[in-house]
């Protein structure tokens, strides 16, 4: 018998986990997993060019229950549905989701430097914008 008791707020809070198959990661999301959705940089988003990650989950109060953690606020949780890849394609159905997207100095919250760096690596982005710790503007 643990001697903390299950959503005490000394309990750490769950890790995001990346999946190399991006169907994996919906079904563990789709469970109320917390899955780290993969890096992709874009030219024209919100926040201007530069790298952009997520933590999806379909429970909201384990989603928050992270990001509180890592002093993102509650209001950067979003509303999103997610595809139920177990119903077929012509009919497939969408599940309650919800996602907080990360970016700039936000990723290094889930993704470790590593993973950052490869994907950098992997698109060829400038220089500039390669080291971890480069700002995204």
């Amino acid at each position: 018998m643990p001697s903390t008791p299950a959503g005490s707020w000394s309990v750490p809070p769950d890790v995001p986990r990346a999946f190399d198959r991006r169907a994996d990661g919906f079904r563990h999301a789709a469970a109320g997993g917390l899955w780290l959705a993969p890096l992709v940089y874009l030219e024209h988003a919100r926040f201007g060019p530069g790298w952009y990650g997520k933590v999806v989950s379909a429970d909201p109060d384990r989603l928050l229950t992270w990001a509180i953690s890592k002093a993102i606020p509650q209001r950067a949780l979003q509303f999103k549905s997610l595809p139920d890849l177990d119903s077929p394609l012509p009919r497939r159905r969408r599940l309650p989701g919800y996602h907080i997207d990360l970016w700039g100095a936000r990723l290094a919250l889930a993704y470790d430097p590593q993973t950052i760096a490869r994907a950098r690596e992997r698109v060829g982005v400038p220089s500039s914008a390669r080291s971890p710790s480069a700002p995204i503007p």
